[in-house]
């Protein structure tokens, strides 16, 4: 069987020709020798005459030569007892090997596609006629064999008629091993032509997927339906160049624009066509007609455009194409084979190429498998291989080089991209891996509609591949195909800088989400946070948090483009309307962030609400001045969270909502429960110090009662101070504690005589207010205090020492001390003390200052450790190491 496995159609046409010979010559030898046309042919003899008297020169040939194949095998049967007793045997014998030979026959001698296995399959039906009777069957196996490079002389071009349809189809070029691994995609375009309810169809897919052979095996299909509604199908190539073993050769006397193909298209109807478009669309009218197009990328979709309005409505377009039209039509999507077809492509086309490849046939099913996932499963890239390899070449060599191959296939639509799908190209590349729409629009800063069009343009190319993403089938995850990959590594390698870049973009990102990632397990109610439902919202958080970055620093339009694009890739997503709302909020623009947090309530999930619900009550109580609006919100937060966080914000609005003994209830119960410091500590103690000092302020102005007043206010300056006393300089604290301080100096001077019972309170605040001036001389509240102490000093029975506390702080009110050469030294407050080295509170040095123990000048030898420097005020000058990072004291001393 290996001798034969090589069979072209020519050498199938022989073959079926010569069976067919072998039969009428038994049937002229043995039947009509003896018996008349009419008693012989019986029911087929109608029709033969019909056929004999078709053809002008067929008075002179026997009817038996216008007997189909399986008539003139049914006549043999019918008449076994005429013939001899071994040929009668074999003919009943071998009677279902005509259910296998005859759709062969038709298809090779009507010019039909092969189906996969014919050839096999008709040898082995020939074969098993053995008797002498088949003398030029015989003569031709034995040539077959003997001669495996036999081309006979042969006109496949098929008739230009059918029964009922003109057409000028081409043979397919899979004729070797039929079309493998389609029969659904053949199914799905049948349907569609035969429904007619669209007029263009595009079959698209990356060069040598197969889209040609899919719209030849759906033509003549379409030929042989009688249901099929075309009256003319007209197929005009494109093409201008093919792939061979040796290299891409132009094809001679190419299709290369919509004027050529229309004289072409023309010459199908009358071979005297010399007309245009025009003309065409004239000889068409009337005419149901399928219009076939193959490898449309060659001309401008404007061009088929131009050709859809010129036709008339009659036609139907049947395109292939590697990007489509764009336009006025459906696509269809073409993909590689399954490995399993692909295998059974590689098996079969190995085999029919005769002795020089047919031990590639014998494969182990895994070689196949590699070899055929290696070559993309591409039925060109197989065949290109298979006949490298028959052509000479090593096998694993070629394997591995496929430049000529990949650039083929890609080259031509790679070369038609715009820069930005290039860029995505390169970007994908750089990545190694697929990438969800909104990880792209991430990485390559572009108008999320510009990147859509891009990537869309990518996928019409067949450059990129899309499917959902495992998480969530609502997402789309994009990659390269196999074909893009093999051709940016091998034939057109991006620019290594533009890969450098997009790897650093991409560990910015992943940078980013590693800090989001922390913020959120450390406080997740803090405004930089920005909750995900899923890993595909990160590249929307990313943007979000970038948004709200660029608002802190001021640039609200800058905030505003990213939250657009942040919008335009996730509309439904409820984080969007939050920080869109939280960033109008911070930019004073009340009304339009209320919208948008009611939005952000309206389409968060259960889980998230209470999220909402938090931030939103923050705005209201806030920047909109109303409490009593924000606090069903705020206690829905504070109890699905019951954190310090809510339990803050909960105080905070029943603070401004002057319900100040439960706010204290919940501010108490924040610090209590608060697992770290940092800002949200000093957050909650200013709050808990401006609730004694508000509640102190309604006491005196609503409830005239200055004494409770000043208790309360005394009470929230004790709070602020042991803070500050600590070591922290926080300009708010300390706002809020100097205005507590000027609530109890209002408080005991409210009736003009020195209450006893406040003096402890009183001393306490001018001792604590004394000790701490350098950073309440920068609270705005100090413009008005030393007024308050004035008046204080002035008040009757005011006792000695605090009218002696009373006149230092008048005095330091004054500008600060002075340096011995004239200058000002700053003062600030002992944060930190080591023994050895310690630290210096003060606003122009966020990141304190450090002075060791050698340059303080009030030690006067006694050991450092035995020194408690933490809350002295202490004067400073830097030295040369004051630009650092973290800047240097090079002189300390205590100041009084």
């Amino acid at each position: 069987m290996a001798a034969y496995t090589r069979m072209t159609r020519a050498r199938l046409y022989v073959l079926v020709d010569s069976f067919e010979d072998d039969m009428r010559q038994i049937l002229l030898r043995y039947v009509l020798d003896h018996k008349s046309e009419e008693e012989a042919l019986g029911d087929s003899l109608e029709r033969a005459q019909d056929r004999r008297d078709a053809d002008p020169a067929g008075d002179a040939v026997s009817l038996v030569h216008y007997l189909d194949m399986r008539e003139a095998y049914d006549i043999l049967n019918r008449h076994r007892d005429a013939l001899p007793a071994e040929l009668g045997r074999e003919l009943r014998a071998c009677t279902p090997q005509m259910d296998t030979l005859v759709p062969i026959r038709n298809r090779v001698m009507h010019g039909r596609p092969l189906h996969e296995g014919d050839a096999e399959k008709a040898l082995s039906a020939c074969r098993a006629f053995t008797t002498r009777f088949w003398s030029m069957l015989r003569d031709t196996l034995d040539r077959l064999a003997a001669d495996p490079s036999w081309e006979p002389a042969f006109n496949g071009s098929g008739a230009r008629y059918s029964d009922r349809i003109l057409h000028n189809l081409p043979l397919g070029d899979y004729d070797e091993t039929g079309l493998i691994g389609r029969a659904q995609d053949v199914s799905k375009v049948l349907r569609l032509l035969l429904k007619r309810r669209e007029s263009m169809l595009t079959i698209t897919g990356e060069g040598g997927i197969g889209k040609t052979a899919l719209a030849a095996e759906v033509a003549y299909n379409l030929l042989d339906d009688p249901a099929s509604p075309y009256e003319c199908i007209l197929w005009v190539s494109l093409k201008t160049e093919r792939l061979t073993a040796n290299g891409v050769v132009e094809i001679a006397d190419a299709v290369r624009d919509i004027t050529g193909a229309t004289q072409r298209l023309g010459y199908a109807l009358a071979d005297d066509f010399r007309g245009g478009l025009r003309e065409l669309s004239e000889a068409l009218e009337g005419v149901e007609t399928l219009l076939i197009i193959d490898n449309l990328e060659t001309i401008s979709g404007d061009e088929v455009v131009a050709l859809y309005e010129t036709l008339p409505d009659t036609v139907t377009y049947l395109m292939t194409s590697r990007i489509g039209v764009g336009q006025i039509e459906r696509k269809i999507p073409l993909t590689p084979l399954s490995v399993k077809d692909a295998s059974t492509l590689f098996r079969s086309f190995a085999r029919s190429r005769g002795v020089a490849t047919e031990y590639l046939a014998r494969y182990s099913a895994e070689t196949v498998k590699q070899v055929v996932k290696r070559l993309r499963c591409s039925p060109l890239a197989i065949r290109w291989w298979i006949l490298s390899v028959e052509s000479g070449r090593e096998p694993l060599p070629t394997l591995t080089s496929q430049e000529e191959l990949i650039g083929f296939c890609v080259r031509s639509v790679y070369d038609a991209l715009t820069p930005l799908p290039k860029e995505v190209l390169t970007t994908l590349y750089a990545l190694d891996r697929s990438s969800t729409f909104d990880e792209m629009a991430v990485l390559i800063d572009v108008d999320v509609d510009d990147l859509r069009r891009a990537i869309k343009e990518l996928l019409n190319g067949s450059l990129v591949s899309s499917k959902p993403d495992p998480e969530d089938e609502l997402v789309i995850r994009v990659s390269l195909t196999e074909a893009a990959q093999h051709f940016l590594r091998s034939v057109a390698p991006p620019v290594k800088s533009d890969i450098t870049q997009a790897l650093h973009r991409e560990q910015v990102f992943r940078r980013a989400e590693e800090e989001r990632r922390a913020d959120e397990s450390r406080r997740q109610l803090a405004p930089s946070v920005v909750r995900v439902r899923s890993s595909n919202d990160e590249p929307t958080a990313h943007l979000l948090r970038l948004a709200l970055a660029q608002s802190r620093r001021g640039s609200f339009d800058r905030a505003k483009e990213f939250v657009a694009r942040a919008r335009a890739l996730n509309p439904d997503f409820w984080e969007v309307d939050r920080v869109e709302a939280f960033i109008l909020s911070e930019n004073h623009q009340v009304d339009q962030a209320t919208a948008r947090y009611r939005a952000a309530l309206s389409s968060a999930t259960d889980d998230a609400v209470p999220v909402v619900s938090y931030y939103f009550a923050g705005h209201l109580a806030g920047r909109g001045h109303r409490p009593d609006a924000a606090l069903p919100y705020a206690r829905a937060a504070d109890e699905a969270f019951r954190s310090p966080d809510t339990a803050q914000l909960l105080g905070k609005v029943l603070l401004w909502d002057r319900q100040y003994s439960e706010a204290q209830e919940h501010l108490k119960w924040a610090m209590e429960n608060l697992k770290q410091g940092g800002r949200l500590r000093l957050i909650i103690l200013t709050s808990l110090v401006e609730s004694w000092r508000r509640w102190a302020e309604s006491l005196f102005d609503e409830d005239k009662n200055p004494v409770e007043a000043g208790r309360k206010a005394a009470e929230g300056f004790a709070v602020g101070a042991r803070e500050l006393d600590a070591g922290v300089w926080d300009l708010k604290l300390a706002e809020s504690t100097l205005e507590s301080a000027k609530s109890v100096l209002r408080s005991v001077t409210a009736t003009g005589i020195f209450v006893p019972e406040f003096e402890e309170d009183v001393r306490r605040v001018l001792q604590g207010v004394k000790r701490h001036y350098p950073i309440f001389e920068r609270c705005d509240a100090w413009r008005l205090f030393p007024g308050r102490v004035g008046q204080l000093h002035r008040v009757r029975d005011c006792p000695n020492d605090i009218k002696a506390l009373c006149e230092d702080l008048v005095h330091i009110s004054d500008p600060g001390a002075q340096a011995s050469d004239g200058g000002e030294f700053p003062v600030g407050i002992v944060c930190s003390w080591r023994g050895k080295y310690g630290f210096i509170a003060h606003p122009d040095y966020p990141s304190n200052v450090f002075f060791p123990a050698s340059v303080m000048a009030d030690l006067n030898g006694v050991p450092g450790d035995s020194v408690d420097l933490v809350g002295q005020r202490v004067k400073f000058r830097l030295d040369e190491h004051g630009k650092d990072d973290r800047p240097r004291a090079g002189w300390v001393s205590l100041h009084s």
